[in-house]
Formats: structure tokens, sequence, C-alpha cells
């Protein structure tokens, strides 16, 4: 897979059109010596031309015979034909004076990606159409040549380029080993000197429109030598102000590079501070090349060699990869040396420059968006309520108790149903009362009849006696009457039964003073509200508030605050104190139970106040219980 990969890379960049530049001398000494061959191999050659490639066009770069007359007309229609995918045979205008013809043979050379290698043109004297058929098969046959020196300039230049990138990997590698930023920018400079053989590389870093000197190969200390630093530095400017790369053989000059966006430069001379540089070191070749980091100028790099090892274009942009490459990593570590005090500030500094800069919209609207709120909270005013969770319940409740230990015979009411004063409410089980009370009658017939004979005999004594007697079975008379009486509960007043339900219990045992049923007035509610220790010191009686129900939540009911008890309930790590109001106006749809917020006006208050109070409460409590 890794292999195929690497095939596909090749074919993509063997794709690409070559630049002028490319075509060097011996390339162009063999396309001329293949075309002067073909005079002994094509009869009636008179002239003929090749073109190759480049990013502007085709480009002649060797002909035979240019100055015959049919070299013209070759080269005119050979650039009407640039297009063709096949051999072409044209007739020229040019004849000849022995009745012959000229005629033009074009063939394009294509390699297996379909990617023009070159275009040829001859221009032949023929009379017959075998000739030309010749011909044409002696250039198909003699084209391989230039194929086998297109794929050894492309294995050549691949080779080129995979060991332009292991010096690179490899340079990157040394670089990052060192722990600091100083040692790794030595290192830099250090390993490009002695890449490309250099007496001396400089690194320098561009602020405040202008260039300083930060580091030197083979040398971390460079304070001595002001007049070379200072060359070093003019030279650094003018590579910068320029833009691009500047080679300086000391004789000449050389001038490349490109633009952020691929556009490529055109040359420039001015060279003053290359020159001063070349002339105080004994005339050596000085070469400069910007450096750029996040779309923006950050410095330059000034290599300095011999005289009579002048530096080229290859060097020049292999370089200028391997600086933009470390670049960034150098840029992280100086971040990373940098005091945490220096951080701070110059964080600081950028975020503010971004804030007050071009760009970053969605940072001033945040920005614009927090002083306006901040203004909001210092300057306007606000009526100040108080939240809690509050409860509705009856304003009294009067309980329905067993009158006695007895048994339940029936219930005739449970907890929800209204009942009006006076309604029974529950009956118990009199069988026992009954046949008590039938013994005492008894009891009482009999002492009637005592009393009878004793007065008839004028017995003092036991008349006396009977008497006590008979008061003692009256008063149980009395008792067990009024048992009979209170075994039937009703409801003290008209309300509604808020708790019990006796249904079940028919029939089982209850005992004296057992509560059965809860009776509570209709429309007579008080308001519970559960206030946190904190806020108890903002209420007082009499202040007014609004309810909202969780079963009512569209509706407001008034109330006013009527009583702050002592009474305290914690819940969930915090205490609450209970305070209770009363409803302002009544109202039907309220039922004892029902849960809700209560919000109680305080007064009016700054917003800051009234959303920073528990905050501020909290940050003072933790202040006294550290210094307090």
């Amino acid at each position: 897979m890794t292999d195929q990969l690497g095939m596909a890379e090749n074919q993509s960049v063997f794709s690409e059109r070559r630049n002028e530049a490319q075509i060097t001398n011996s390339t162009t000494d063999y396309y001329q010596s293949w075309l002067d061959n073909h005079q002994h191999l094509i009869g009636g050659l008179r002239s003929a031309v090749i073109y190759l490639p480049v990013e502007s066009g085709l480009l002649a770069i060797a002909s035979y015979q240019a100055n015959h007359e049919s070299f013209a007309s070759l080269t005119e229609i050979a650039e009407q034909n640039f297009d063709a995918e096949q051999p072409q045979v044209s007739k020229l205008s040019n004849a000849s004076a022995n009745g012959s013809e000229f005629f033009g043979l074009f063939y394009p050379l294509y390699d297996d990606t379909s990617t023009l290698i070159a275009f040829t043109a001859f221009a032949l004297e023929a009379k017959h159409q075998a000739e030309l058929t010749q011909a044409l098969t002696v250039l198909q046959w003699s084209a391989a040549s230039l194929e086998v020196v297109e794929y050894q300039q492309r294995c050549q230049q691949l080779k080129n380029e995979q060991t332009h990138t292991i010096e690179k990997i490899d340079l990157l590698a040394r670089v990052l080993s060192e722990q600091s930023y100083a040692s790794a920018a030595v290192r830099l400079v250090t390993e490009l000197a002695v890449l490309y053989h250099c007496d001396r590389v400089s690194l320098g870093e561009y602020k405040n429109k202008r260039s300083k000197l930060k580091h030197l190969s083979h040398s971390a200390q460079f304070g001595k030598k002001m007049n070379l630093v200072r060359a070093i530095e003019r030279t650094m400017d003018e590579c910068i102000d320029q833009g691009k790369i500047i080679r300086f053989t000391g004789d000449q000059t050389d001038t490349t590079g490109q633009t952020e966006s691929g556009e490529k430069r055109h040359s420039c001379d001015i060279v003053l501070a290359h020159d001063a540089l070349s002339i105080d070191q004994g005339g050596i070749a000085v070469m400069s090349i910007p450096i750029y980091l996040n779309g923006e100028i950050h410095g330059a790099i000034v290599l300095e060699s011999l005289p009579n090892k002048p530096w080229s274009q290859q060097q020049a942009e292999t370089c200028q990869s391997i600086v933009s490459l470390v670049v960034p990593t150098l840029e992280d570590k100086r971040k990373n040396d940098r005091s945490w005090l220096r951080k701070t500030v110059e964080s600081m500094g950028t975020q503010l420059g971004r804030l007050i800069g071009p760009n970053y919209l969605g940072r001033k609207i945040a920005v614009v968006t927090l002083f306006a709120i901040t203004y909001l909270l210092a300057t306007v005013n606000s009526e100040y309520k108080l939240s809690a969770p509050a409860q509705i319940e009856s304003a009294i409740q009067r309980a329905v108790v067993a009158p006695y230990d007895g048994y339940i015979n029936d219930a005739l009411a449970r907890a929800g149903d209204n009942v009006q004063q006076g309604d029974v409410l529950v009956l118990m089980d009199d069988k026992d009362l009954r046949l008590e009370k039938l013994k005492w009658l008894s009891e009482q017939g009999k002492l009637n009849r005592q009393y009878l004979e004793a007065v008839a005999v004028r017995n003092r004594a036991k008349i006396n006696i009977i008497n006590a007697q008979q008061q003692q079975v009256t008063a149980q008379l009395e008792l067990i009457n009024s048992q009979l009486q209170r075994g039937q509960l009703t409801a003290p007043y008209d309300g509604v039964i808020t708790h019990g339900d006796l249904s079940q219990r028919l029939g089982s045992a209850v005992t004296k003073g057992e509560l059965l049923l809860e009776v509570a007035p209709l429309n007579s509610y008080r308001i519970q509200l559960k206030v946190k220790e904190s806020r108890i010191a903002d209420l007082a009686v009499d202040q007014k508030g609004r309810l909202y129900l969780s079963a009512l939540p569209e509706q407001a009911f008034e109330f006013s605050v009527s009583k702050i008890t002592p009474l305290t309930e914690a819940a969930e790590g915090t205490t609450y104190f209970i305070v209770e109001g009363e409803l302002v106006e009544k109202s039907e749809q309220l039922q004892s139970g029902m849960e809700g917020i209560g919000k109680v006006s305080i007064d009016e208050r700054l917003w800051f106040h009234i959303w920073t109070r528990e905050l501020r409460e909290w940050g003072q409590l933790q202040i006294w219980s550290w210094w307090g």
C-alpha cells in the first residue's frame, strides 16, 4: 500500500509542468544533438524544431537549420497544432525548384499518463508518399530515446526531492531534540552551516520595522562584534523589504522567490547591504531568506559562504523550505520558555489587540454586551422579591376522635367529602352500651321496690342506703346515655373532611381519643412559607406578596405576611423558618395541600445587589471564617 501511494504521489509530481529554470544546458544540448542526428536518418530533412512544455506553454529549446526558408512556415503551423494528440502531416506553403514539395511532420510525444513530453516538428522535402511514411516510422522509433531521457530526468528529480526531504526531517529532528528555544535556534543555524558548508549562518527576528540578530552558528554570544551585527541586520532588512530570496555572489546578484500566493517575483538589484557585508568579509557569497510565520514576516536568515561557491536556486529553495518547516517549532519553544508573568502580559496584549483591532466581531459583541449588562446591574433599580416554597393549609382544623373504646359500626363520610354542620360522619357500635343500660334500668327498678318496703316499715337507715344506691344507678344511666349519644360522630361545622377514611375499617376496634377524621372549614386557608434563615431578616409582618401555585400557574393570589414563627425545619442541608400568610381574597379554586412559590415584595434595590447577594454573603462568610 505504501508503494502504491508513493507511485501515485510521484505520478502527480511528474504531471506538473516544468519551470523554464529547470531546463538545464545539458537538457538543451541533448535535444539539439538528437535533432542534428536526424539529418542522416531522415532523407529530405530541411529544418526542425523541438518544443518542451513549461508553465507558460510550449518553449522551443532546439532547432535545426532555423535559417532555412521552410522554418518560418513550419513554426507557424506547429503553433496551430500544439493541441494535437496524434502525428500530423501538413503541406507547407513553400515549393522546391525541382518539383518536389515541402511537408510539415508534427509528432507529439506523450507518456503513459497522457502527459506531453515534447512536441517535435520536421520540415521534409518529398516527392512520394512513401518518403513521408518512412520518415514517420523513423521518427516513431527514435522518439523512444526522448522518453528515456524524460524518465531519467524525472527519476533524478524524485531522487533529489527525496534527498531534500530526508535532510529536512533529520534537521528538524535534531532541532526538536533541544530542550530550550535558544539551544534549538543555535542548533538550527549550526546545522544549516554544516549542511551548506557556510562560514556563518545568522538568524534574526523582525520587530518594530527592523531586524535584530538573535543567533549565530557555532556561537552563543556575539556582543563584541557590533559592526558585523549591524551589517548582518541591514542585510536582513534589505531582504525583508524586498520580500524575496537574494543570492549575492560578489560579481552578480540573483533575486528569486515567490509571494505567499505563489506568484513569481521579478528580479531586483537593490543589494547595497549584501554588497557591503560581502566586501567587509572578504568578497564572500551572501544569501538572505525571509522567514514567514502565519502569513506575516517573522524574520530573516543570512548564509555566508566562500566566493567560489555561489548559491544555486535549488539550494535557496531547499533552505527556505527547511526554515519554514522549523520556525513554527522554534516559535513554540520560545513561547514555552517565557516566564509566567511575560506570558500573562503578552496574552493580555494579544487579546486587547484583537479586541480593539480588526476582525473578531463576535468577541467585540460579547464585550459590549458584558459592559451593557454591567452598566444595567450597577445603575438600574428593581423591586426585590423574596421567593420561597409555599403550601396552602386550612386556617383551622377540627379533629373527630373516638369517644370511647369500641368498634366502628358505619362510616358515612371520608376525606374529600363536603359536610354540613350536624351531619353524621361515623356511627359507633352501641350494642354493649344498650345491654349495660338495660342492666342499670333493672337495678334501678329493684332499688325502687326496696325503697318502698323501707318506707313502709319506717327503716330510716335502710332508706338512706337505698337513696345513695339510687343516685349511683342514675349516674350510670346518664353516663351510658351520654355514650350512646356521642356514638354518633357529627360534623362540627360546614366544611370538608381533610383526613381520614374509615370505609376500610368497619368493625375494627378503636380506642378512646383515637383520631378518626379531620374537618376543615370551607374557604378558610392560610399560606405557609419556608424561608431560608439567611433571608428571614428581610421579612416583616403585613408585607405584601403573590402566590403562584403549580396547579394554577396562570393566576396569582395576593397575600400578606401575618406571622413569623420561631419554628424551623431542616431540609437538604439548609435551615428554613416557617412564615404564615393570609390571602387577601378567598377563592373556591384553592384546596388545602396545594404547593407553589410565594414572592414577597421587600423594597427597591439595584440589580447588582439582587443578583449577587448570595454570592457576596457566601464570600463574606468565607472571609470571616478564614481571617475573622
